[in-house]
């Protein structure tokens, strides 16, 4: 009797029942989301020439991005969520984890492209093609994952103390503003090369549009992530006000 009502009570307390701790599934997230855009940035793409032109950041009309531009403002949401309700210790904690995450991805491909491959086997040049810049790629996201990711967790965590729990989309702004100013100039320095971007200004038009699409969408997200966080806030139970 003693056995069943432990195990009830188990159920319904942190581990298992309604609060419980979000973190491995958002620690995934993380590890998933910066994976898939390193192997898409390997792709350039240019949408246009629009009707358009914005001097210095897209001069000609033409908008030019890589292949993960939609997916790095997730990492900066799913970034703001782990400082925001975990502290700046466990967010820096799932910024190493997806670094190691991506390291041995990486790894797993620079073997899986120095393997011989099959007589019958005729993607090979396609297979380099497209996986041989991925370390290159992986090492502008490292530094600028690093940097920009550490300093969006110490300026949500220090904005947060400094306000008192309040204004959060203060922080949310002010985080990316910072963590992404920086994460976008190492990203795109090391980058460009491997895109093909080699004259000064489409190197300026990459960085500054991609800085301020990424800006521009967190902010446009916030409608979505006050709630979310809200949520992860009611419902984890490592959250302390």
């Amino acid at each position: 009797m003693s056995s069943v009502s432990t195990e009830s009570q188990t159920t319904a307390g942190t581990p298992w029942g309604k609060r419980r701790s979000y973190f491995d599934l958002l620690l995934a997230a993380s590890c998933v989301i910066l994976i898939i855009s390193n192997i898409a940035a390997t792709k350039g793409v240019a949408f246009g020439p629009l009707p358009f032109s914005i001097p210095f950041i897209m001069p000609d009309g033409v908008i030019i991005t890589d292949g993960g531009f939609f997916l790095y403002p997730l990492a900066y949401v799913l970034g703001d969520v782990l400082s925001e309700v975990y502290g700046f210790k466990r967010a820096r904690r799932a910024i190493i984890a997806s670094f190691v995450a991506t390291a041995f991805a990486v790894l797993c491909f620079v073997i899986t492209l120095n393997l011989p491959a099959a007589d019958f086997y005729t993607n090979q040049e396609a297979f380099a093609t497209v996986l041989g810049p991925v370390w290159q790629i992986f090492a502008g996201s490292l530094l600028g994952y690093l940097t920009g990711q550490t300093l969006n967790a110490w300026v949500m965590v220090a904005m947060k103390k400094a306000t008192g729990g309040k204004h959060l989309w203060s922080r949310m702004i002010g985080s990316t503003l910072a963590g992404e100013l920086v994460d976008t100039l190492i990203f795109c320095t090391i980058a460009a090369p491997v895109l093909g971007i080699s004259d000064i200004q489409t190197f300026m038009s990459y960085v500054l549009l991609g800085y301020v699409y990424k800006c521009l969408v967190e902010i446009l997200l916030m409608p979505i992530s006050y709630p979310v966080i809200a949520w992860f806030k009611k419902h984890e139970a490592e959250y302390v006000g």
